[in-house]
């Protein structure tokens, strides 16, 4: 959290949240957990949780599973922010993030920036 304003408290929360090895297991359901991990961690600095802005990033998007990852998490991202009445303001998509063959752990994580009370 960051005070920006020191008369009336204001400031804003932001969380950067995801854990690679459960979206590998279940791309859709380790987006949703990245984003909700994100919100109740925003949520825990007393501030409210405004918007996503979202940072995807995955190995080449030639490869048919590095494809369908991606798929998944993004559906997943947009049903979690569907369900928690969050809307998504900005992000950005990295592909070939790998060495050789071997594909980064697909990180759909929790880029969430939002405003406190």
């Amino acid at each position: 959290m960051v005070r920006i304003d020191e008369n009336t408290g204001r400031g804003v929360a932001i969380s950067t949240d995801c854990n690679g090895r459960f979206t590998k297991l279940d791309p859709y359901t380790g987006a949703k957990l990245a984003l909700a991990e994100s919100y109740r961690n925003v949520c825990a600095t007393g501030a409210v949780p405004l918007a996503v802005t979202n940072c995807l990033n995955f190995g080449s998007p030639e490869d048919p599973e590095v494809m369908w990852q991606f798929s998944e998490a993004v559906r997943g991202l947009a049903d979690g922010c569907q369900e928690l009445g969050t809307p998504v303001t900005g992000g950005n998509v990295s592909f070939y993030n790998q060495t050789g063959e071997t594909a980064i752990l697909p990180t759909p994580g929790g880029w969430r920036a939002r405003r406190d009370r």
